[in-house]
């Protein structure tokens, strides 16, 4: 208010004494100095005259150059302004429009028009602060006329969300129907659908007049389904009529919508729950997120080719897809017959072990297992009887190794040329293809993938087989589980603790037995004959277990096994060629306590039938496996996996290998010919039920109770590998959950097949009865 008043005196003052200036100065804009903000604001000049401008050129130029020499009031004293309100505009303006001042008169009636009361104020109070409520009535314009014109600020306007599409409004509220859900549409699905559709104004399938040209190829693709093992009857697509309401147009927008995100997820093997099928399917398909795969589809120039790349990339997959279409296709084909399986076996006598005739001959031919001595061509040897005893399981004939009749019929019958069914093989590859969709879409650099109907383990590098070796895999009654894991230890020389399933149901009753139970009577005894009974020692010795209370020795002659709880001792067979174990374990920590190793009966490998184990994986070529991945993982030569053979290393890896328990009963090789293996555990058929809606759950028998089995069981140890480092028992232990069943039947069928064995193979003292029983041990 102050300064305002000041400079109105002062403009009337110079407005008496500047007529005459020159009237070149109105060609300047009026300016506005903030000394808030040290800004120069520059009005544009109006072209209109009002009441409020001077009479005269004079005038005009005395209040321009009033506003321009008016001194601004120092900052030490210039009044503060509130700090609710900044000033308003009209205090801070030229002179010339100041609102007190009216049109001046003849300059000779100048000094009339000053009243010195208006500098009174000026002089007294230069440091008062006005109040807020006295600024505005000194700021308001008397004429709102004389008010210099300025250049409106535009207001930001808060954006204007653009309208929706009627047709995404009805998509909204089609979303918002409870019964969209259920067995049709999962709930994620439906989520991701109308977050989708919440935050989007335009529909993404439909126009007014229809489906659109991407919604187009994308119903190819859903119809197409089968051509990748898929069903086209799971996508359902709505029809849309000429002339189609908003409503309708949305409820067919959202279908396909739903109808793509469900081939997106069947594609990566949502189709199915494998562990709700059965607990040895111990997969975790790489199903895609819902919402990824909307808000990709919304993005892709091409939809149906994103959709369609979703299936697996896996050459496996696709060789399986391409027979697929082959199937269905008008020809049908006679499957390719292996050679071997044309040799017929006459009908004939039973042939028993130790026997010679012709037939043992032919025999060798039909299971390709020709004798390691030529003159032996025509004795059936105990690796002959194996084999027999598998295919007579295999069959669900009694496996005592006798070459029979319903032997050689079974035989024969393999055989057989078949003429190609479409519908089995049909089956059989959309099976197989599901299987290919639960693994991972990136396998890994350096992977393990084990094959069970196969009885065959591969390592690949990338695209190239690193190594192919034959394997045994779990019997049917103690099925191999399908899984994926982490190789991470590879111990060398181990040694076996034997868990307490083992201890209760197996070992302690021939520890009581060995040591008369009561009758007087050794087990061994009974089984071999002899006399006397010599106690627990003889039991211990014959499986080569050394036994341990408290972790220090114990002599087992010394215990009453009648009345002791077994389960406060460790029993552990040492490392050795006579271990269960072999020399080597390849351990990939999983639930299901399977891993891979080296076997001391490596006569097993000659067989066709390898389901032999209770559920681990015994390989035909553990050295060479070790070389492989040590190679790979430390650079390791052979000469140096060597040093750790002998030294019974444990070596943990630096970079963890994925090993996959696959179950492939169809593949096609390199030559484009579609090999079969034998369902062995019935996977296909509870898949092939539970894709047409029918599933059974299959709980089949694990190895041992986990309740029941101690992982950590037996004496702790600890070995160096060549570098010093050491791994404790936690790498090399093993619960041996590979481990015979606890079956009286069982039992006795190993009894009455071990004693018929012949031949000690080479084995040291107690041999004999480590072979005969090796069947109950070794898994």
């Amino acid at each position: 208010m102050i300064t305002f008043s000041l400079r109105l005196l002062g403009v009337s003052l110079l407005g008496i004494g500047s007529i005459g200036v020159n009237s070149a100065a109105m060609a300047e804009p009026p300016v506005q100095i903030s000394s808030e903000s040290g800004t120069t604001t520059y009005f544009p000049q109006s072209n209109t005259t009002t009441g409020a401008i001077p009479a005269s050129d004079a005038a005009k130029d005395a209040a321009a150059a009033a506003a321009a020499t008016t001194p601004e009031t120092p900052p030490a004293s210039r009044p503060t302004p509130p700090a609710t309100a900044a000033v308003t505009p009209p205090t801070e303006m030229p002179a010339p429009a100041s609102p007190s001042v009216s049109a001046p008169p003849p300059s000779d009636a100048a000094p009339a028009a000053i009243t010195p009361a208006a500098t009174t104020p000026a002089a007294t109070t230069p440091d008062a602060t006005p109040a807020p409520a006295a600024v505005e009535p000194a700021a308001a314009p008397a004429d709102s006329a004389a008010q210099p014109k300025t250049e409106p600020i535009p207001a930001v306007a808060a954006p204007v969300a653009p309208p929706v599409n009627p047709i995404v409004a009805a998509a909204r509220a089609k979303l918002g129907d409870k019964a969209l859900g259920g067995r049709e549409n999962i709930a994620v699905d439906v989520a991701a659908a109308r977050d989708f559709y919440n935050s989007r104004t335009e529909p993404l399938w439909v126009n007014d007049s229809g489906f659109t040209h991407k919604a187009k190829a994308v119903i190819s693709t859903l119809r197409s389904a089968d051509d990748w093992g898929l069903e086209p009857s799971d996508f359902v697509v709505a029809n849309i009529a000429s002339g189609a309401s908003a409503e309708a147009l949305g409820a067919a927008d959202v279908q396909l919508t739903l109808a793509a995100l469900k081939y997106a997820r069947f594609a990566r093997g949502g189709r199915l729950d494998p562990v709700a099928l059965s607990n040895i399917l111990d997969m975790k398909p790489p199903v895609k997120d819902a919402k990824t795969v909307i808000s990709e589809l919304a993005s892709v120039a091409e939809p149906d080719a994103y959709l369609r790349g979703l299936n697996p990339k896996h050459v496996g997959f696709e060789r399986l897809r391409q027979a697929l279409l082959k199937a269905r296709g008008p020809k049908q084909e006679e499957e390719p017959v292996d050679p071997a399986l044309l040799v017929k076996l006459p009908q004939g006598k039973q042939l028993k072990p130790g026997a010679e005739d012709d037939q043992v001959a032919l025999l060798r031919q039909r299971l390709k297992m020709p004798a390691a001595n030529p003159e032996d061509e025509r004795v059936y040897d105990d690796e002959l009887v194996d084999a027999v005893r598998g295919i007579q399981r295999d069959n669900g004939l009694k496996a005592n190794g006798i070459l029979s009749d319903r032997v050689r019929t079974a035989l024969n019958k393999a055989g057989e040329p078949k003429r190609a069914d479409p519908k089995q093989n049909v089956d059989r590859l959309i099976a197989n293809m599901e299987r290919w969709r639960w693994l991972p879409v990136d396998l890994g650099p350096l992977y393990v993938m084990n094959n069970i109907p196969e009885f065959t383990s591969e390592i690949w590098k990338g695209n190239h087989l690193e190594l192919k070796q034959k394997m045994i895999v779990g019997q049917p009654s103690w099925p191999t589980p399908v899984l994926a894991a982490n190789m991470q230890f590879v111990i060398f020389k181990p040694s076996w603790g034997m868990p307490d399933g083992i201890k209760s149901k197996e070992l302690l009753p021939r520890l009581r037995s060995a040591s008369g139970g009561g009758t007087g009577i050794g087990f061994f005894d009974q089984l071999f004959g002899g006399g006397g009974g010599s106690g627990g020692a003889r039991v211990l010795e014959a499986y080569k277990l050394q036994v341990y209370y408290n972790g220090r020795p114990v002599d087992p002659d010394s215990v009453n096994w009648s009345t002791a709880d077994i389960r406060q001792y460790s029993f552990t067979q040492p490392p050795g060629a006579d271990n269960p174990l072999g020399l080597v374990k390849f351990r990939f920590p999983n639930r299901h306590d399977v891993y891979m190793h080296d076997t001391p009966e490596r006569g097993l490998f000659a067989q066709s039938y390898r389901a032999l184990s209770h559920g681990c994986m015994r390989v035909e070529e553990p050295r060479r496996t070790a070389e492989v991945l040590l190679a790979e993982d430390k650079g390791y030569s052979p000469e140096k996996v060597g040093q750790l053979w002998d030294s019974g290393a444990s070596v943990t890896l630096s970079k963890e290998v994925p090993v996959y328990l696959v179950y492939f009963t169809a593949r096609v090789d390199d030559d484009g010919r579609l090999l079969s293996y034998a369902d062995l555990y019935g996977h296909d058929g509870r898949i092939m039920s539970a894709l047409r809606g029918r599933p059974v759950r299959y709980t089949a028998p694990e190895a041992f109770d986990p309740a029941e089995t101690s992982a950590r069981d037996g004496v702790p140890t600890a070995s160096n590998d060549a570098g010093g480092a050491t791994v404790g028992a936690d790498a090399g232990s093993d619960s041996m959950m590979d481990a015979p069943p606890p079956s009286k039947k069982n039992q006795n069928q190993k009894k009455s097949a071990s004693a018929k064995q012949q031949k000690p193979q080479g084995k040291s003292t107690g041999g004999t009865i480590q072979d005969a029983l090796s069947n109950i041990f070794l898994n």
